[in-house]
């Protein structure tokens, strides 16, 4: 069994996202089936659109307003509520409040990589 204390997790930024930490609750050699993590983002804070091949997403939100967009549709998420972004589904996560935002994020397999989306040109 692993305990980590909450209070003393390390602060990260993950690529691609900006005005935000991202304390990753167990390391990926703790964890080696998945990124678990408490993401909080300031006023503003978000990610580009991203993806992850091989990765699905859990969002579970705990406080103030999260804005998660895919390449199809956009949804606005409050405390109480979690998002699914499917594998390989192209996203970002905006703060849609105007205070501080916090979640919890899980993302099965651990990503392998945090690739900018650029869509299709026709």
């Amino acid at each position: 069994m692993i305990i980590s204390d909450l209070n003393t997790l390390a602060e990260k930024l993950p690529p691609l996202h900006h005005d935000m930490v991202s304390n990753e609750i167990f390391t990926p050699e703790q964890a080696i089936h998945a990124r678990v993590a408490i993401s909080i983002l300031g006023p503003g804070g978000g990610a580009e659109m991203h993806v992850h091949p091989g990765s699905e997403h859990y969002f579970l939100m705990l406080e103030g307003t999260l804005i998660v967009r895919t390449d199809k549709e956009e949804v606005t998420v409050g405390p109480g509520q979690c998002v699914l972004v499917e594998d390989g589904e192209p996203h970002q996560v905006i703060n849609g409040y105007d205070g501080v935002t916090r979640y919890f994020a899980l993302a099965c397999p651990y990503p392998s990589e945090w690739k900018p989306f650029e869509p299709e040109k026709k």
